[in-house]
């Protein structure tokens, strides 16, 4: 493992630019010679390597548009001490960026390095033959897998290694304070899901462009209560995955204390702009939405009171139980140069990366008391621990097919939730078509 020098100078780095602001999402290569482009494709290309003199090896990574914030600056400070290798940033928008890396990966066009969004894909990646096998060159470096957590057994249940985490992402339960205290409430240390349904009713006050909604749930992760039982859409048993639409329904629909799916959909309306607008006083939400509020707030965009306490729970689960996944960056299997991709990876996934990821609010799934202090430091708010101390279960399993599973159901779940069908409708069709795939 690197020392917490190492973490520190990464840190004293990053922070020469302005903590939050000034150094942006600019995707400039080392020493910014030139400008960020678009190579027409929808693709932003960063600065080309100067290899004028034929010495320096450029290697192509592929990110989705989310995450260059904070990956340009992992990949200028590696461009900046690296002699022998420059790495070229190329983003693509995020909502096409899986299916343009399914494309690529399946012609086996010039890239040598990608990120990868979650386990599922690095299944199906590996399946395909488009990744790297990186078990012995992971087993051969300094890299201490112990840093990676409790889900690293899970990640590679075969112990085969063909991607490496670069952050990890954790559910937890955004909250305003200001609101809470003028409703007399208190957020205790661990709320269940039903304390949670019930708080959400005294938070919800008005009406029309006035409301203030008690929760703001979005419906990416509508099966949250069977996750923290660590039960997925693929299993045999699904009456947790019922009592999550169930539950949320209440919220939506019966209750009304947070914004319907169909008002969702019909006013396209933004969770991150409701919640800074204060229009909502509890959001269950991932970490990534605190890199948001703190660029906001460095922005003079808001001024919005926050903390974060732990995911609520289902009865019996216990304490500081959440969800979350790694997500990964691999190396293709048609890359010319897979020593010095791995040298990057090594520095992206590694104490080097995590250091430069926590110094801009964003959690790194190589964590070490270095990096837990850096991102604590950034972030400037002790509720942070919430994170640190949290018992994540795996989002996903390593399944090839869960993608395609979990699709079937967010079809279904979504008619439910817009009250188009019964709950017995809903899981009856979900296992139906569940079974048809199957075969």
């Amino acid at each position: 493992m690197k020392s917490k020098r190492v973490l520190a100078m990464a840190v004293t780095a990053v922070m020469t630019c302005s903590l939050l602001a000034g150094c942006g999402s600019s995707t400039a290569g080392a020493g910014g010679s030139e400008p960020a482009g678009n190579t027409g494709d929808g693709t932003k290309q960063s600065a080309a390597a100067d290899t004028g003199s034929g010495e320096k090896i450029n290697l192509k990574f592929y990110i989705w548009s989310d995450e260059e914030n904070y990956i340009s600056k992992v990949v200028e400070q590696y461009n900046a001490q690296s002699d022998s290798v420059h790495v070229e940033m190329l983003s693509i928008a995020n909502d096409s960026y899986d299916d343009k890396l399914k494309v690529m990966m399946a012609a086996g066009d010039e890239a040598d390095i990608v990120d990868i969004r979650g386990l599922a894909q690095v299944t199906q990646y590996r399946e395909t033959g488009s990744l790297l096998d990186l078990t012995d060159l992971v087993k051969n470096s300094e890299l201490d897998i112990s840093k990676y957590g409790a889900m690293w057994d899970s990640s590679y249940p075969d112990g085969q290694i063909f991607a490496l985490p670069t952050r990890t992402t954790c559910w937890m339960l955004f909250y305003n304070p200001d609101l809470l205290e003028e409703a007399g409430v208190k957020m205790p240390e661990q709320l269940t899901w039903t304390e949670y349904a019930q708080m959400a009713k005294k938070l919800t006050k008005g009406d029309g462009p006035d409301k203030q909604w008690g929760g703001y749930w979005v419906d990416w992760h509508t099966q949250f209560i069977a996750t923290q039982q660590g039960v997925y859409v693929n299993a045999d048993d699904v009456s947790a995955v019922q009592e999550s639409l169930e539950m949320l329904n209440q919220l939506y629909n019966v209750d009304k204390t947070h914004m319907s799916l169909g008002e969702m959909k019909a006013t396209d309306t933004q969770y991150l702009a409701d919640f800074e607008n204060k229009r909502a006083a509890l959001m269950p939400q991932g970490e990534w939405m605190i890199n948001m509020l703190l660029n906001d707030t460095s922005a003079g965009k808001t001024d919005v009171n926050w903390e974060i306490a732990p995911m609520p729970i289902p009865d019996g689960v216990e304490p500081g139980t959440t969800w979350g996944q790694f997500q990964f960056a691999g190396i293709t299997s048609t890359t010319k140069h897979p020593g010095e991709s791995f040298d990057f990876l090594k520095y992206l996934c590694g104490p080097e990366g995590a250091a430069i990821y926590a110094s801009t609010g964003m959690v790194h799934a190589y964590t070490d008391e270095g990096a837990e202090a850096a991102y604590k430091e950034a972030v400037g708010k002790d509720s942070v621990s919430v994170i640190f101390n949290a018992k994540k279960v795996q989002e996903s399993p390593a399944s090839s097919n869960f993608d395609q599973i979990l699709n079937i159901y967010k079809e279904n779940s979504e008619l439910y939730l817009l009250g188009e069908k019964t709950i017995e409708e809903t899981m009856d069709n979900f296992l139906k078509q569940r079974e048809e795939l199957m075969r």
